[in-house]
């Protein structure tokens, strides 16, 4: 980002969370409204009953898991910007990230209604929840449905804690920003500074932060993988044609990365118009997730291939008539859009000049949505209206009020995704800011002993404040190698330099995480295994010990305690639990200033200002 300091990163994102225009006003309203018409559309379906659906036999199952399935993959995109590629080392997700996780929050806040809905009876939904009762009615957790709970939730809770931890840094931004224009009393201080946790940007909260920051992507890798491959398993362990197939895992988590990635497209490219925010999600970042759009095009192609020569070479004839009649049936149009829209439209992007076309990017985001949408549909209903038996043969339309809810699904996924636009940064300013300081660092040695890093309030201290990263690590070290052993530091941004040149020992949060995983794999495992035993039911002809089941349970306990325990581990560790800043903080620490505070004696204050005179602090403060 040239031409960019830490001062214009902060004003670009938190200008963007100013007072609202009529415009977004009668937005947010329309979108309430398709929300309302939804409400009113589920209300006459429970009253009525589930005929007022175009749900019939043999399709049981259509729009409502269609959208079940299409919010779920929508949700990938956020953890694969900003947990894969954050392991990977990709910079130019820092741009993209937070309204990529913020989207994966809202699609499964969406995604969550449908298995609601599609029930009919709301009030029978917790029947599936795993609790104690007299009766000794347990959720089978061989059943993919159960899975399906599971690995929602564990993604929802995940997904939930990773992006409020991102944040936490961008919040103590927002709060010093309208401590200073609005003052201490207003209540968008209050709320942000609650939000915050008393975030300091200390050099001991920073090491805490990293290594939490580091373990939840560590963490939700493996969950994104498993989350669709779980949703898939729907289908999979059925033994319909066309659902039965041991390729639905990969293909279902290449299309949900695909779909999510052009979401990520259609949100971002208006709201970096409206938000004014051109300098810092910039033509590089769009033309990056338009290669990512190329590559799982190609993935979802090659499954749709490799789909119809599993079907052709399996022998089954059932299987094989099942796809003719997919490809040239009364749907076979569904299939042929699928095609074209999710593998053709997106190869487009393999042209230089369509990926740099805001335009074009956003069409094509468009049709992909709506090609993987009608991907979910055509793989749902046409495998139940052509089965085995040719007098099960049946077809499906939608009804008005299927329609109408789906609507309201996409204004409820909006309406969420507006509102945060106004009231949370929508950019990650630490990240961005990080980028800078990383130039301006020179490598240094490391100090001789260990550096104790706290802040001593009983004895003088110094505090010197500089506008450059690599100012602040330089008179880091020039303090060690004076001998002074006790200081702090305060930026707006983890500077990785300062732990190795202060040789800081690795943050316990990682006993924590370790603590929480191991405990949800032998809880995932217990609560499988030990509700099995209390009936013994033999379901599907498999026993009550069904282990290979259990490991998806003992995986999603492991996923989720293991993150509980990590964000436990952070808000000890790093003293957040205080929710207040610590002393000697100064507002200007989260915008563009960095502070060193050193521990001396009243005899060392000009012994100390001597050393880091040639590190050209900008003020220098002694504390007594």
């Amino acid at each position: 980002m040239p031409d960019l300091n830490y001062g214009d990163i902060n004003d670009d994102v938190l200008n963007a969370m100013q007072r609202p225009s009529v415009a977004f006003y009668f937005a947010v309203a329309l979108l309430a409204g398709l929300v309302g018409v939804a409400g009113l559309c589920l209300m006459y379906q429970v009253q009525a009953g589930m005929g007022v659906t175009g749900l019939n036999r043999p399709v049981g199952w259509a729009v409502y898991i269609t959208n079940f399935v299409f919010w779920v993959g929508i949700a990938h995109s956020g953890t694969l910007i900003s947990a894969i590629l954050y392991l990977l080392r990709a910079h130019w997700r820092d741009a993209v990230s937070r309204s990529a996780e913020a989207m994966t929050i809202f699609a499964i806040m969406t995604a969550g209604l449908f298995p609601l809905i599609h029930l009919g009876r709301l009030w029978a939904a917790y029947y599936i929840l795993p609790y104690p009762s007299q009766r000794q009615i347990w959720p089978n957790f061989v059943s993919p449905l159960v899975w399906d709970v599971c690995a929602v939730s564990t993604y929802f809770t995940v997904s939930l804690i990773f992006w409020f931890i991102g944040m936490i840094p961008d919040l103590a931004a927002a709060r010093d920003r309208y401590l200073e224009s609005l003052g201490p009393e207003h209540a968008r201080t209050r709320i942000y500074r609650a939000l915050a946790l008393g975030w300091s940007g200390s050099g001991t909260q920073w090491r805490h932060y990293g290594r939490s920051y580091l373990f939840f992507a560590a963490l939700a890798t493996p969950l994104v993988v498993s989350v669709h491959s779980v949703v898939s398993w729907d289908f999979a362990m059925s033994l319909l044609p066309g659902w039965h197939s041991a390729i639905f895992p990969p293909y279902f988590v290449a299309g949900a990365i695909h779909s999510g990635l052009a979401m990520v497209l259609t949100l971002l490219i208006p709201m970096r118009k409206l938000l004014h925010l051109e300098r810092l999600i910039q033509p590089h970042h769009f033309e990056m997730l338009a290669k990512t759009i190329i590559l799982t095009a190609t993935i979802v192609g090659y499954a749709y291939a490799v789909e119809i020569f599993i079907a052709w070479y399996s022998g089954d004839l059932i299987e094989w008539q099942n796809h003719k009649w997919r490809l040239f049936g009364p749907a076979g149009w569904m299939y042929w859009l699928c095609v074209i829209c999710n593998v053709l439209v997106p190869w487009l992007f393999i042209i230089a000049k369509m990926r740099r076309n805001m335009i074009a990017l956003f069409v094509i985001s468009l049709l992909v949505n709506l090609g993987m949408w009608f991907e979910r549909l055509m793989i749902i209903f046409t495998s139940q209206a052509h089965d085995f038996l040719p007098h099960n043969f049946g077809g499906y339309f939608p009804r008005p009020v299927e329609l109408l809810i789906t609507l309201g699904s996409f204004g409820f996924f909006f309406l969420w995704f507006f509102c945060f636009s106004k009231t949370l940064p929508t950019v990650p300013l630490s990240e961005l800011k990080g980028r800078i300081a990383d130039g301006e660092i020179v490598p240094t040695g490391h100090c001789e002993s260990r550096v104790r890093q706290s802040i001593e309030d009983e004895k003088p201290s110094v505090l010197a404040v500089f506008s450059n990263a690599g100012r602040l690590v330089e008179a880091a070290k020039r303090s060690c190698d004076a001998g002074f052993r006790v200081m702090e530091t305060f930026s707006p941004v983890k500077i990785e330099a300062l732990d190795s040149v202060w040789k800081q020992p690795k943050s316990p949060v990682r006993l924590f995480t370790l603590a929480g995983a191991l405990s949800g794999l032998v809880g995932g495992f217990w609560l499988a295994a030990g509700t099995s035993m209390v009936n013994r039911l033999i379901v599907g002809g498999k026993p009550p010990l069904s282990w290979i089941p259990f490991c998806v349970i003992g995986f999603e306990g492991t996923i989720l305690l293991g993150s509980l325990a990590n964000f436990l581990g952070l808000i000890i560790f790093a003293r957040l639990y205080r929710l207040r800043t610590v002393s000697h903080y100064d507002p200007r620490f989260s915008r563009d200033k960095f502070g060193l505070v050193v521990s001396c004696g009243a005899k060392e204050i000009d012994t100390l200002k001597e050393k880091l005179a040639p590190a050209l602090p900008e003020e220098i403060h002694v504390c007594r």
